[in-house]
């Protein structure tokens, strides 16, 4: 019994050892390649007349065996190669660390009847040999389409904002296809439709079954009043050309000017006395200025008020008239003073400056002649009481 068990014990002690032998192993070495395997990720395809259909390939074999290909199947009169690195290749040297892309590549007839059609494609080295057959199915319409699209289509600013859209351009058509684009705007705009990253590139090329990014700049007029404008913006390849609409929506831009009507900026006041002072607010933007609040800054103890406190609104190119009410503090001495006036709304706000010259009442002035001629007066009846003695 004792036997037994001893002889249980050692077989599993030399399975664990096995085990653990074959997990120190190296991956590379796990998985090393005895023969030769030619696949590929797309065993049968749908493809249009006249149009090219394209396999990527895949090679396992030992490293640094050569590779010879071989068409061993194809249909009459179709043109049937294997590519790689711009070149017809028959045979590879393999290398694990930098394996070449290869493709084979099928070109179908123009008046290639409907129908299903079969290649095979033979790959053989010292290591042995591997055929893949591939499918076709001949059919109208199923080439695949191009699209230009964006998640963002319209964009909202002032006449003064740049606009920037985001656009992808989707080929998923069997075909490598080299793109051209164009713009079309409003008249004075500036509309930059280029591949994104490259800002000087004219051209791009969208791989088959690929989609590249395209960046449209769009830079309205100054002046441009608000609205909706469209902006529309084409690629065009050898065989066809899709569009996107966009639409850039101006808000119209925030400017005033805020001056007199005879555009003096001084004005003669008196302490302790009321002066009006008329002001005009010129919208000189392309929005309507709304809700336009006035404040003042004046020396302390000073008053200024306006009539109307303040504007409902002022139509782009319009302007409207308000009076500032200025009281200097009635000990307010000879002299110039600074008196700003400004009207804001929540985009924008204008200032004007205007020296005010204070003068002292009439009414002292007329006291004080009343005391100069009391004086006198005065002055007069002493000379004659006194004088002739």
């Amino acid at each position: 019994m004792f036997k037994q068990l001893l002889s249980r014990a050692v077989l599993v002690a030399l399975g664990v050892a096995a085990v653990l032998a074959l997990a120190a192993v190296p991956a590379g070495a796990q998985q090393a390649t005895t023969g030769v395997t030619l696949s590929t990720p797309y065993a049968g395809v749908a493809v249009e007349p006249g149009e090219t259909a394209s396999f990527p390939l895949a090679i396992a074999a030992p490293d640094g065996d050569r590779v010879t290909f071989t068409v061993t199947e194809a249909p009459d009169g179709w043109p049937v190669s294997i590519r790689g690195g711009g070149f017809v290749v028959d045979q590879v040297i393999v290398d694990p660390s930098s394996m070449p892309s290869l493709k084979l590549e099928a070109a179908i007839p123009a008046d290639a009847a409907a129908g299903d059609y079969k290649i095979v494609a033979k790959a053989t080295s010292s290591a042995g040999s591997s055929t893949l057959e591939l499918g076709l199915r001949v059919a109208e319409a199923v080439g695949g389409d191009v699209t230009l699209t964006t998640d963002f289509p319209v964009l909202r600013g002032a006449s003064d904002a740049k606009f920037s859209f985001d656009l992808t351009l989707d080929n998923q058509t069997p075909k490598d296809a080299e793109f051209s684009l164009g713009s079309d705007g409003p008249s004075g705009w500036t509309v930059d439709a280029k591949p994104s990253g490259e800002s000087q590139a004219a051209t791009l090329t969208v791989a088959a079954g690929d989609s590249s990014r395209v960046t449209v700049d769009v830079t309205p007029r100054s002046d441009a009043a608000a609205g909706s404008y469209p902006v529309t913006i084409t690629a065009t390849s050898a065989t066809t050309t899709v569009s996107a609409d966009l639409t850039v929506e101006i808000t119209g831009s925030y400017s005033a000017t805020l001056t007199t009507p005879d555009q003096r900026l001084n004005a003669d006041v008196t302490a302790g006395s009321a002066t009006e002072v008329p002001l005009t607010l010129v919208n000189t933007g392309t929005a309507p200025l709304q809700n336009v609040t006035l404040s003042p800054t004046a020396p302390s103890g000073w008053d200024v008020s306006f009539n109307p406190p303040a504007l409902a609104t002022v139509a782009p190119g319009d302007s409207a008239q308000f009076t500032a009410v200025i009281t200097p503090s009635s000990d307010a001495v000879t002299g110039d003073y600074i008196v700003s006036v400004t009207a804001s709304t929540p985009e924008v706000q204008s200032s004007v400056d205007l020296r005010t010259t204070v003068k002292t009442s009439e009414v002292w002035g007329i006291v004080s002649l009343g005391l100069i001629v009391a004086v006198l007066a005065g002055l007069g009846i002493v000379f004659q009481r006194f004088g002739r003695r």
